[in-house]
């Protein structure tokens, strides 16, 4: 099973767009086995930040930044995008993971435990997005391909 991280470093969020999206595609497979973000503004803000299933976008997605755990894997085959050229993807009302958090230094970061992965299975989608606060942070996620 290949490993793979995607990151969106030193962003603004937008309220509206998402941070990341993992599309599964048609045929695809794999699981989300960590989140993770941390802000890097100088005062306090307040964030909320979630992950949940959404939608199917529509336009073409913009690619993030992908690397291999293993340099000797495959490229991937679930794509990381960070954005939408026409519609962004609607997110389901229940999330996976959500929680508040201070971008004046704060670290937020998710890990699987055996059997509690967030699963993507063919046509699938999770995406990454904030509910409030703007301030600069990044996001990351880890996640295996079967």
């Amino acid at each position: 099973m290949a490993h793979y991280t995607g990151s969106v470093p030193g962003i603004s969020p937008s309220l509206a767009d998402d941070n990341w999206t993992l599309d599964a595609g048609a045929s695809e497979s794999g699981k989300i086995i960590e989140v993770s973000w941390g802000g890097e503004v100088v005062v306090t803000t307040a964030m909320q930040t979630r992950v949940a299933r959404s939608s199917a976008a529509a336009g073409a997605g913009t690619a993030g930044n992908i690397t291999k755990i293993h340099p000797n894997s495959p490229a991937a085959l679930i794509d990381f995008f960070t954005t939408y050229a026409t519609t962004q993807p609607t997110l389901d009302a229940g999330d996976l993971f959500a929680t508040s958090w201070n971008a004046h230094g704060g670290v937020v970061r998710w890990l699987a435990a055996p059997g509690e992965e967030f699963i993507l299975i063919g046509a699938a989608t999770i995406s990454c997005r904030n509910g409030a606060g703007i301030g600069l942070s990044s996001y990351h996620t880890v996640w295996a391909e079967d």
